[in-house]
């Protein structure tokens, strides 16, 4: 029973120093890389709203593109406004979460998901 316990929580431990160590090795990308399946640069995806997918409500806006090199985007952080998702904060989420709709992005990912996201902080 002991030995379970122990092996659950160093998991636990574990995976959130995996977590951890992959968001501090992610970089701001350049304003000029192209995100091939949106055809947008890097820097048309900063500022643009982030809506809940379904209904359209407005979560927050895309801060940063993020990436494993400066020319390969593999995140984004987005600012949560609080108002409609219960938090505030600016978590990095990976970049398959997200839809372009025009000029905005569609976030296809649950609130509870969200909130287990690594903090961003610049």
């Amino acid at each position: 029973m002991h030995r379970t316990l122990l092996a659950a929580a160093t998991a636990v431990l574990l995976s959130g120093a995996a977590a951890n160590a992959q968001t501090a090795s992610l970089v701001e990308v350049n304003d000029n890389v192209m995100l091939m399946p949106w055809n947008m640069s890097a820097d048309a995806v900063e500022d643009a709203k982030v809506l809940q997918k379904g209904d359209g409500i407005e979560l927050g806006e895309v801060e940063e593109v993020l990436g494993t090199d400066a020319n390969t985007p593999t995140a984004l952080a987005v600012e949560f406004k609080g108002t409609t998702t219960g938090f505030t904060g600016t978590k990095i989420i990976p970049i398959d979460r997200f839809a372009p709709d025009g000029s905005r992005l569609t976030l296809s990912t649950s609130a509870a998901e969200v909130a287990s996201f690594p903090e961003y902080s610049n």
